[in-house]
Parts: C-alpha cells; structure tokens; sequence
C-alpha cells in the first residue's frame, strides 16, 4: 500500500554530509540544514504525485509483470551453461528508483519494459505495493532494501520531492557524498550488510561523473517447513550434468503433495517454514536440452499453464543439495534487447524529475544472486545496483515421482501469487 506523503519538514533525507576515514558506514543526519538539497520540486509534471493505490497481489493478474520475470530469465540465460540465477524483484526495484523520476520516452520504455500492458502509473504502483509488501514480511523469512548514494556535486540539483519518493514509499536510505575510493567501499559495505554477508563486492569502480549509485538488496532465508530426517538424506547419488557426465551428489527425498504436469514440464513445490514462501522445481520434459535451453524459451504464458496444471497428489521429490554464486554486469544490453534503450543514451535520457542536470542516464546495471540449498533449508541473496552519470488429466490414486537428477529450472516464489522472487537453473550440482 503507498503511504501517504509526511510533511515536508519531516521528509527530509538522511544525509552523510562527507565520507570520513572510518570504518563503517557514516552516521547519517535527519534535516537538511546543511543545504545539499536546494530545488523543492520536480513540478508537475512527475509519474509520482499523484498514484493511486494498489494491490500488487491483485495486479499480477492483470498486468505483465510475469512477462518481464521470465523475459529476464531467458534472456539471462541465452548462450551460457553456467547455473544462472537472477532476481526479477531486485532489478524492478532499483530500476525504479530511476524510472520514478524519468520522463517522455524514458519513462515510457522503463514501464512498458518492467510492467508490460500497464500505464506508467500502475507501473510504479505496482512496484511500490509489491516492495512493501515484502518488506512489511513479519516472518524474517524475507528483506528487502533500498539505498541511494548520491555525489555530493549533484545534490544541491536533486530535487526533494523525489527524494521524498523513494525515501518513503520505496524506504531508500539516502547518502550523500564525494565518489571516492571511500564510497565504494561504504556502497560494498551497504550490499555486504544487507545480504548478511553472502554477497561481499557488488560495484568495482566510481569516478568523478557518477551520479548516483542505487541499491536493491533481497535476502531469503527459511527453513523447510516439513525438515528432512537423516533417512531422508540420501549420500553418494548421481546427478547427470548438462554435458552428459555423473556428478556425485546428495540428494534430499520428502513426499509431497502439489504436482504439475504439462507437455514441457513435470514438477513440485516444497513448502518453506510458515507458508509464505515455496520452492518450485520444472523439470524439462525434453532429457537433450539443458535448463538454460530450456528456460530461455520458457515464457511467462508457460509458466502459468505450469502453474494451472497442480493436482493434488502424492509425489516423490528429490532436490540436490547445492549452492552458487551468479553476476551478471552486462544488463544493460539485456534491457536494451528488450526495449529500453532511451534510459542508456546520454543524448537520449530524460531523467528530468530525479534533478535539474543534463546528460543524466543509466550507465551501467549490475546484479549478483547467491544461494545454498541444503537439508535444512535455503539462503538467498539478490543485489542490483544501477549506476546513473552525468555529464553536464492425472492418474491422482498413484504418487508421481519428480526426481532432480538432472538439469532443471527453480524458482523461489512468494505463495500468495506464485510470482518468483528468485528464478534459476542447476545444469551442474558441482560446478
């Protein structure tokens, strides 16, 4: 639900007025007084004045945020055969945290890319109910966060208003300070912190034309709601990797009771710890193709025919236990492959609600995931940072068997809608 907007007094950022020598993030300050941020208003003419509310759980039936999902999970794995792992929710967040404060055609092709079908406004409204959303997560099961570290050069250009938006609806910690050796490090830190340490370095480099940096960070970690005993637990397994070869694995068997089945894919869903959250296996009909194939032309329309086809029946799931990292630092092109090129073109860019600065646009988009699935549960991690610059019918009486013994696609979804905050493929157990 979008809150409601706080007084203009009390929303103001909180700001680090400079980066010290010292170790930790700096303290940040609660007023403006220090005159960082001087232009009140972006004017009117912004995509954030005035949105209406509305249920991301309910507009997920309606809008094509699905498409984005698997969009960027094909794409994501088109000519590689390395275990991928992506977060759709990550990317959407902080993308729009710049789309937010976009304009024309900019603004047109961040929504229509991330949220197909829907207006520019239900674009950001769905964005925004389905980060608090799951940020309101009472369980711990899930966290999200948002952060925008802003050069101090810029800031008395930024406009407050959408420094207000970001910082309220869309809870962004907010940092002000020289692109330094010393930033970097705070903004690795910033990631290192918000993914309880599973993913350590997300950005590289700074240089003096950075803008800004914003910062998603997604972190998963629940047990499974029916644990495995040790009989369960079964050593010295083989798994057959995507080049044909055994690999040596352990594998976690439970009986479950949600199977899937269409002409593509068999599959399950394994319950975590309270209900809120799901793993869900689609294993490829088709033994000749890897999971990276296979997902790449899996699409959002599939994945709700995958969805649909759940009959409630016994079924033996197996799970290797395994774990990864993944980065991807090319998104960029990816995006741009599939409509937004506007955002990436300095000429082009209309980042005019965010500051009054020509030239802003999207330089670089990277994400890092990371995950350990073992018998007891699984841990998750999703960082994006998006760099702006400036220049101036089944048989239910007999238990299926869904057994991951071979490449197969994942996703880790929330299960009011089973919409994947987490979308991978294991094609090797050992790497």
């Amino acid at each position: 639900m979008i809150k409601k907007t706080i007084a203009a007094a009390m929303a103001a950022m909180l700001f680090m007025a400079g980066v010290t020598g010292c170790t930790g993030l700096p303290e940040k300050k609660s007023d403006l007084k220090s005159g960082l941020v001087t232009l009140k208003s972006s004017g009117s003419d912004n995509v954030f004045s005035d949105l209406e509310e509305l249920s991301y759980k309910e507009a997920i039936n309606d809008n094509g945020y699905l498409e984005f999902v698997f969009d960027f999970g094909g794409k994501s794995c088109e000519g590689k055969s390395e275990n991928v792992m992506v977060s759709p929710a990550s990317l959407l967040f902080a993308l729009q945290m710049a789309g937010s404060g976009a304009k024309g055609n900019t603004l047109d092709e961040i929504s229509s890319v991330l949220v197909p079908g829907a207006s520019n406004e239900e674009a950001l409204g769905f964005t925004v109910d389905y980060y608090n959303t799951l940020a309101d997560d009472k369980t711990g099961v899930l966290k999200v966060a948002n952060a925008a570290f802003i050069n101090s050069d810029l800031a008395p250009r930024i406009y407050e208003d959408y420094l207000d938006f970001i910082s309220e609806e869309l809870e962004s910690e907010i940092y002000v300070a020289e692109m330094n050796q010393a930033t970097l490090d705070d903004i690795n830190e910033w990631v290192d912190d918000r993914t309880d340490g599973m993913i350590d370095k997300l950005v590289s480099s700074l240089d003096s034309d950075t803008a800004m940096v914003l910062l998603n960070a997604v972190v998963f970690n629940a047990q499974w709601e029916n644990s495995y005993s040790d009989e369960d637990v079964l050593e010295n397994r083989t798994f057959t990797d995507y080049k044909g070869q055994q690999e040596d694995v352990t594998l976690l068997y439970s009986l479950e009771n949600n199977y899937y089945s269409t002409d593509k894919a068999i599959g399950f869903k394994k319950l975590y710890e309270g209900g809120d959250y799901a793993f869900i296996a689609i294993l490829p009909n088709d033994r000749s193709i890897d999971a990276n194939e296979f997902l790449a032309s899996f699409t959002a329309d599939d994945y709700r025919e995958f969805l649909d086809s759940r009959y409630g029946t016994d079924v033996y799931a197996y799970i290797p236990e395994f774990s990864f990292d993944y980065s991807d630092g090319e998104l960029v092109k990816l995006l741009s492959d599939l409509g937004i090129s506007d955002a990436f073109d300095k000429y082009a860019a209309d980042f005019g609600n965010i500051a009054e600065a020509d030239e802003l646009y999207i330089s670089e988009i990277i994400q890092k995931t990371h995950i350990e699935l073992d018998r007891e549960g699984t841990k998750a991690a999703a960082a994006t940072a998006v760099v702006m610059t400036y220049c101036d019918s089944v048989d239910v009486s007999t238990p299926k068997e869904v057994r991951l013994d071979r490449p197969f696609v994942f996703a880790i979804v929330d299960t009011a809608t089973d919409t994947p905050v987490f979308l991978g493929t294991v094609n090797s157990v050992n790497g």
